[in-house]
């Protein structure tokens, strides 16, 4: 570094707020004799640095970086030199900017030793916290991150905190959120009416979960409904109650120990499971625990994680049995914040609540993900890993507002340096969703000081995100669905060339007005080619198909048997029907009565599972591919016949193997498994010179995704990881083909 650059001016961006940033930035500078000052702005943290020791100073900056903090890009000029006595902090200059959302984190060994330490102030506080852990997109209003625009400035601090808050080699220098018994958050209990109980809400908690009862607990983004998992009749009360027939609950553990009694992990899952933001992750279940069979009826898999906050482990320093932990929420709708949402919907579900005083500004599930041959899945972006951000090569000139898809509701937007995707927001189509979805809208418009100038949405006219844009009145355009599959992996890698897309999802309106969703395309950022798609089959009897896959399963057999074959045929479909309802819906597909077209991968997975006896009726999305993966042996890898002609990937010769097998679960699993990865195969074999991406809700399947990196992982294989492979992406690749058509009109 020449003389002259020993007095620079840094602009960082990224994750550098909200995340101890500055006091690291403080450390080094004194560490290197480095004079000058730190500053957070709207555009990211703003270092000007005199010294000699100048080079060291910003080698460090990039390698000794705090836990949670992220470097998207670091600008570095020469500047005049000034005579500063000292390296300061300055106060944060207000307004607005493109820099990251900082991210919820789960609660620190530190804060933990010191909530364990009688003789700490802090000891057994359930709101303990510091620089690098506890609440931090939840309670923010507007950016930059600082107390006076969370929801922690109507708390006032004691003398003891504002010590610490203005010491610079503390821990809790600025950390917002106050973590002080004295002057922090409080904790009460309430009855199912409202009524606030006297005692310690903790122990009034833990005494009727210890009785088989079922609470409602405030966590970071939402309340959780908590209860014995152990307990089969409280179980089924919850899902009773909640009305959730089948779909799996995921379950806490009070340690590491206790939940590797209960579910085998390997390495992979063991560190996500206990790293610094704990989401939810699915794992195989151990066969013979006492855990309620309740918990995800027929599935060997089991959603699992640790406590995360100080409140959730406090609660397990009573109690030594894992506890359901779902969110309080009505079904696919957004998870409620405040203990008025749940005494109005849902008071006939919980016996007692445990609330707090510390406001939730933004709603915000936990994460879900599971490990497919070490590699994360992401199912559900939440905690921790939402709002996701990513830098832009090239800044954007316009503001983009893309807008997702109906279902796992997500929105993204596009602002100056960055795109970022929001958390779930839920199943839109009912009030709460769409207003959720709504208020989402306003908050990043608000934390960027932005109004859009382009909006994005799916091609579906009558989803509600499609239809709020029209009300909108702005410029706006309609994606594709499944090309935006494609454009949200590519977006997560930054991609911009010719790739092989497959695109397998239960629904999207396609291009011509029918049911896809067993697409596979030529794309790039511009546009796109289909090139193949299965054979669309028929769904019987419109939606209420989507609900009982017998019947999709019914019409392939019609499309390889005569009316006569298929009423004598041995197969758990037929069963599933008396003769005269076969009659009728075979009526209804030689007529094409009530009878759309798909060529949906997901709706084909559901038809197997009803073929090979797994299930008839689904009780939730994704419960036949889930039912088969339990079944899938990685030994068995052959494949069911298959026919491709102009395109049309036609499977009636699977459809009579598949009846020859006689209900053998495994091999009916295993092989139509190994059937979708030899349809892959064969496209990438027909374009060997394009990468692979892959996208949409088909690739939640974790006995898929294992065999397709084991067969194409070592070569230009693409999956998302980092956001959700399902529909919780749609957004980002609509977002992403905006940026990259910004020149082109489509008012």
């Amino acid at each position: 570094m020449s003389e002259q650059s020993d007095n620079v001016r840094i602009i960082i961006r990224g994750i550098v707020q909200g995340v101890g940033f500055r006091p690291f930035v403080y450390r080094e500078a004194t560490r290197y004799g480095i004079r000058g000052f730190v500053c957070n702005t709207p555009e990211g943290v703003v270092i000007e640095a005199h010294g000699m020791q100048c080079e060291s100073f910003i080698k460090a900056l990039r390698e000794n970086l705090p836990d949670r903090a992220r470097i998207d890009s670091m600008e570095i000029e020469a500047c005049e030199f000034t005579p500063f006595s000292d390296f300061e902090i300055r106060e944060s200059t207000l307004g607005f900017g493109s820099v990251a959302i900082p991210l919820d984190t789960a609660l620190c060994s530190a804060c933990q030793a010191e909530m364990d330490d009688p003789l700490n102030r802090r000891y057994r506080y359930p709101f303990i916290n510091c620089t690098d852990c506890g609440p931090r997109y939840t309670i923010i209003q507007t950016p930059p991150y600082d107390r006076v625009r969370t929801s922690m400035k109507h708390f006032t601090m004691c003398p003891e905190c504002l010590e610490e808050y203005n010491n610079p080699t503390s821990r809790r220098y600025h950390a917002e959120p106050i973590s002080c018994p004295k002057c922090g958050p409080q904790l009460k209990f309430l009855d199912n009416k409202g009524i606030e109980i006297a005692g310690n809400p903790i122990d009034l908690a833990v005494r009727l979960l210890k009785e088989g009862k079922i609470i409602a607990l405030k966590g970071l983004g939402g309340f959780h409904l908590m209860c014995d998992a152990t307990n089969d009749e409280t179980v089924a009360e919850l899902r009773r109650r909640k009305h959730r027939k089948a779909k799996p609950l995921a379950v806490m553990f009070g340690s590491i120990e206790q939940l590797e009694t209960y579910v085998s992990i390997n390495e992979v899952e063991r560190n996500h499971i206990t790293g610094s933001i704990k989401p939810i992750v699915i794992v195989d279940a151990q066969a013979g625990t006492n855990l309620s069979p309740q918990i995800a009826p027929h599935i060997q898999r089991l959603g699992v994680f640790l406590p995360y906050t100080p409140l959730h482990r406090l609660l397990f320093e009573q109690i030594d049995f894992p506890l359901v932990a779902t969110s309080a929420n009505i079904s696919d709708e957004p998870i409620m914040i405040r203990s008025s949402e749940i005494l109005n919907r849902l008071s006939h579900v919980v016996d007692g609540i445990l609330d707090h005083d510390r406001t939730i500004i933004n709603a915000l599930d936990d994460a879900v993900i599971q490990i497919a041959e070490d590699r994360v899945v992401m199912l559900r972006l939440g905690r921790g890993f939402a709002p996701h951000t990513f830098a832009l090569q090239h800044p954007s000139d316009k503001a983009v507002l893309a807008l997702g898809a109906h279902q796992k509701s997500a929105i993204a937007l596009g602002v100056k340096e960055n795109m970022v995707l929001s958390g779930h927001i839920g199943d839109l189509g009912s009030v709460e969703a769409d207003g959720y979805f709504e208020r989402t809208v306003q908050t990043f418009k608000r934390f960027y000081d932005v109004e859009p100038s382009v909006l994005v949405h799916d091609l579906h006219p009558q989803y509600a995100s499609s239809v709020f844009v029209v009300s909108q009145k702005k410029e706006h355009y309609g994606l594709q669905h499944h090309y935006a599959h494609i454009l949200a992996c590519m977006a997560e890698y930054a991609l911009s060339e010719k790739v092989l897309g497959f695109a397998y999802d239960g629904t999207g309106y396609g291009s011509d007005g029918s049911l896809w969703g067993g697409e596979v395309m030529i794309a790039d950022t511009h546009g796109y080619e289909r090139v193949g798609h299965l054979k669309p089959f028929a769904l019987l009897g419109g939606d209420k198909a989507i609900k009982e896959p017998r019947r999709i399963a019914l019409s392939l057999l019609f499309e390889s048997y005569s009316l006569d074959e298929v009423m004598s045929l041995k197969s758990p479909t037929v069963e599933a029907f008396l003769p005269h309802e076969i009659r009728t819906l075979h009526h209804m597909w030689l007529k094409n009565i009530n009878a759309p077209r798909s060529s949906s991968m997901g709706r084909l997975f559901d038809a197997v599972a009803s073929l090979g006896g797994f299930v008839q009726s689904l009780d939730y999305e994704g419960q036949g591919g889930m039912m088969m993966e339990s079944f899938v042996e990685d030994s068995i890898t052959g494949a069911f016949a298959f026919e491709v002609k102009d395109g049309m990937i036609d499977l009636s010769p699977m459809v009579r193997e598949i009846i020859s097998l006689e209900g053998d679960k495994t091999q009916i699993a295993s092989r139509f498994i190994s059937t979708v990865e030899a349809i892959m195969s064969y496209y990438a074999d027909q374009y060997p010179a394009l990468s692979i991406v892959v996208g949409g809700g088909v690739f939640q399947n974790r006995a898929l995704m294992a065999r397709l990196y084991r067969r194409f992982g070592a070569g230009r294989f693409y999956a998302q990881q980092q956001t959700p492979i399902n529909d919780g992406s749609i957004a980002l690749g609509q977002l992403y083909y905006a940026i990259h058509n910004a020149e082109k009109s489509f008012s």
